[in-house]
C-alpha cells in the first residue's frame, strides 16, 4: 500500500475535526434555529406560559421546521458521539466545553416545554426573600407579593414540590437577577445549565476511574439535545439531583465505609433536591450487604407496596399536593395511552397509577434477587435497568426531562444497549413533545386522531427497536456473551487504552 494511502479503517477526518464541526452545528442549531426566534425577549404572558407553539403559530408548516431543526441536532450530537467513541486528545475535556458552549447556545431561549421554571424562580425568591417554605400552599405564588410571583401563571395557587437545597441552591442567582422576571429565570436556567455540565464531568470522570471513555460518558448525557433543551432551555432542576446522584454512585459503590459513608451524604444531597433516585437506592444496599439480597428485595417489594396501600387510603407521608406528577398520568406515557383508549375516569386513572408502581416494585425485586452484583460496573448497570424500565414501562408521569436521573447511569453502564436505548429514548422523547404542541394542526390539517397517543407509539417502539439492536453485536445477542466480556474488562475504554491494552 502506498504511503499516503488511507487505511480501510481510517476515518476520512481526524476525530477531533469531526467533533469539533458537529459541535458547531448543534450550537448553530439550537442558537440561531431555536433561541433566537422563540428567546425570552416575547411577551411576558408568553414567556410564563411557556411552550414553543406559543411562539411558532404557524401550525404544521412551523412544526415540521422545529422537527427538520431537532433532526439536525440530533445528528449532530451523534456524531460527537462517534468522534469521542474514536478517541482524540483531550476528548474528555472537549466534551465538558461543548456541554457549556451548547448550553450557552439555548440560554437566550424561553422555556420551550414546561412553565416549570418560572414556578421555579418565584419559590426560590419565596425561601430565600420572603422566609416561606414554597412546598406549601401559603408560600404558592398566588399567595405571595413578589414582582416574579406576581408574573407565575400556570400552578399559581399550587405549591412547588422540590427538596430545600433546590430552593436553597437556587438563590445563587438572586444577586444578579434583581426584581427582573426575565432575570430570574434567566438565573435558573443558567443553574440548570451548569449543573447539566457538572454532571456530565462527575459522571466523565467516574467512567474513567472505571477504566471506561470518560468523553464518551460525558458527551452522551452534556451533549444531548434533550438535556440542553430541557436544563439551559427550560431550566428544570433535576440537573442538581442528577450531579450529586453521580457522586454519590461513585463513592457508594466503592469498597470501604468512609467512601460509602461520603456516598450517603452526597445520596442525601441529592433526596433533598429531588426524590427520584431513591427509586434505585435498594441495589445499592444489595452491593453494600450481598447476604440480605432476598430481604432487602422483600423489603423494597413488601414496603413499597405498604407505602402504596397509605396512598390509596389517604394517609401518605405527603399529602399537601406537592406529590404532583408521581400520583398522576402523563399524556406522554403509554400509561396515557391506555387511559385514552379505555376512557378511565378518575378512579380508573388511580388504579392505573398504583398498577404502574406496583409493576416497578416488582421489576426492582427481580433485579435486586437475580442481577449479578459483582462488580461497580454492575450495580451501576442494575441502577441504569431498574430506571430505564422504570420510565419506559411503569412510570404514569413521566416527564421528558426526568430522564436524567436515568441517562448518566446508562452512559455509565458499560452495556451497549442501554447505552444505546438510553440515547434513543432521549431522543424519541421529542416526538410526544412536538405532538403536544401541534396536536390541534395534526388533527385538523392531517387528519390524525389523537396525536399525541400514536406520537408515543412512534417513540416507544423506535427505542425499543435501537435497544433491541443494541443489545446484538457480530450477530451474537449480548446476554450470551456477557459472563466472557465480564471477564475482558471494560468495553468502551479509550480507543488509546485499548490498543496498548492489545
Amino acid at each position: 500500500m502506498p504511503a499516503n494511502a488511507r487505511s480501510e479503517t481510517e476515518p476520512l477526518a481526524p476525530p477531533a475535526v469531526v467533533f469539533a464541526a458537529s459541535l458547531a452545528v448543534l450550537c448553530a442549531t439550537w442558537f440561531f434555529g431555536i433561541s433566537t426566534r422563540i428567546s425570552l425577549n416575547n411577551d411576558t404572558d408568553i414567556v410564563a406560559r411557556a411552550g414553543i407553539s406559543r411562539v411558532l403559530t404557524g401550525g404544521i408548516g412551523d412544526m415540521l421546521d422545529t422537527f427538520l431543526l431537532i433532526v439536525v441536532a440530533a445528528a449532530a450530537y451523534l456524531c460527537c458521539l462517534w468522534a469521542l467513541r474514536r478517541g482524540f486528545r483531550h476528548g474528555f475535556a472537549a466534551a465538558i466545553g461543548g456541554t457549556v458552549l451548547a448550553g450557552a447556545a439555548m440560554l437566550p431561549a424561553m422555556p420551550l416545554t414546561s412553565p416549570d421554571a418560572v414556578h421555579l424562580a418565584a419559590d426560590v425568591r419565596t425561601f430565600w426573600l420572603h422566609g416561606t417554605w414554597p412546598a406549601e400552599s401559603s408560600g404558592a405564588p398566588a399567595t405571595v407579593d413578589d414582582p416574579v410571583a406576581n408574573e407565575v401563571r400556570v400552578f399559581r395557587s399550587a405549591p412547588s414540590g422540590y427538596g430545600p437545597l433546590a430552593y436553597a441552591l437556587g438563590g445563587a442567582a438572586l444577586p444578579f437577577a434583581g426584581d427582573s422576571f426575565r432575570a430570574n429565570l434567566l438565573g435558573q436556567k443558567v443553574i440548570a445549565g451548569v449543573f447539566l455540565a457538572l454532571t456530565a464531568a462527575a459522571a466523565g470522570m467516574l467512567g474513567r476511574r472505571l477504566g471506561q471513555n470518560g468523553g464518551l460518558v460525558a458527551g452522551i448525557i452534556g451533549l444531548n439535545p434533550m438535556m440542553t433543551w430541557q436544563y439551559p432551555g427550560d431550566g428544570h432542576n433535576d440537573s442538581m439531583m442528577a450531579f450529586f446522584g453521580v457522586v454519590a454512585v461513585g463513592l457508594a459503590v466503592r469498597p470501604g465505609w468512609r467512601s460509602r459513608g461520603m456516598g450517603t451524604a452526597a445520596g442525601i444531597a441529592a433526596v433533598l433536591c429531588k426524590y427520584g433516585l431513591l427509586l434505585a437506592a435498594p441495589i445499592v444496599a444489595a452491593w453494600w450487604f450481598p447476604r440480605w439480597r432476598k430481604v432487602l428485595a422483600g423489603l423494597a417489594a413488601g414496603g413499597g407496596a405498604a407505602l402504596l396501600l397509605l396512598y390509596v387510603v389517604g394517609a401518605g407521608p405527603v399529602t399537601n399536593g406537592t406529590i404532583g406528577p408521581a400520583g398522576a398520568i402523563a399524556r406522554t406515557t403509554p400509561w396515557g395511552v391506555l387511559q385514552s383508549i379505555t376512557g378511565a375516569g378518575a378512579g380508573g386513572a388511580d388504579r392505573m397509577v398504583v398498577a404502574g408502581y406496583l409493576l416497578y416494585l416488582a421489576i426492582l425485586g427481580a433485579i435486586l434477587l437475580w442481577h449479578r452484583l459483582e462488580s461497580e460496573t454492575d450495580v451501576i448497570r442494575a441502577m441504569a435497568l431498574a430506571l430505564g424500565l422504570f420510565f419506559y414501562v411503569c412510570a404514569p408521569g413521566y416527564l421528558a426531562w426526568y430522564l436524567i436521573w436515568f441517562l448518566p447511569l446508562a452512559a455509565l453502564s458499560n452495556s451497549r444497549w442501554l447505552m444505546w436505548g438510553g440515547v434513543a429514548f432521549t431522543l424519541a422523547a421529542f416526538v410526544p413533545i412536538l405532538a403536544l404542541n401541534w396536536g390541534p394542526n395534526l388533527t385538523r390539517d392531517w387528519s390524525i386522531a389523537n396525536p399525541v397517543e400514536w406520537a408515543v407509539v412512534v417513540a416507544w417502539v423506535a427505542t425499543g427497536a435501537v435497544a433491541f439492536a443494541g443489545s446484538f453485536e457480530g450477530g451474537e445477542p449480548q446476554w450470551r456473551r456477557s459472563r466472557r466480556r465480564a471477564a475482558s474488562g471494560p468495553r468502551f475504554a479509550p480507543r488509546q487504552k485499548r490498543r496498548a491494552a492489545g
